[in-house]
């Protein structure tokens, strides 16, 4: 099931001005293309699964995509890719940087609390 997209207003932005502004955030110039974050999430799931990791599962649109894992779900969006660690501080990386935010990912699963049986 993809990602529905909705055009009504919000206040006095339009729900894709988020984009805009994640970009910004990121330090991307504005005029300057940004990542398509379905681009982003395929690399990155491809490149979890390479390096080993399992269950990597995800929903893949230009505007906003998801990528989740057992210890993380990843946000990209607007240039970034956003998620939080395994002590809840938030991480943001450019979407271009996937082999930098895929070491992150694996050093938090290295760390990740195992349940006891």
């Amino acid at each position: 099931m993809g990602l529905r997209s909705r055009s009504r207003r919000r206040g006095r932005r339009a729900v894709g001005d988020r984009t805009t502004a994640h970009a910004v955030a990121a330090g991307i110039p504005r005029g300057r293309a940004v990542p398509d974050a379905a681009v982003s999430a395929r690399a990155l799931a491809r490149a979890l699964r390479a390096r080993g990791l399992e269950r990597v599962y995800g929903v893949a649109d230009p505007r906003v995509s998801v990528v989740s894992t057992p210890q993380a779900t990843v946000w990209c969006r607007g240039g970034t890719l956003s998620w939080r660690d395994v002590w809840g501080r938030r991480v943001h990386i450019l979407a271009s940087e996937v082999d930098a935010a895929v070491s992150l990912l694996l050093d938090q699963a290295e760390h990740a609390v195992v349940p006891a049986d």
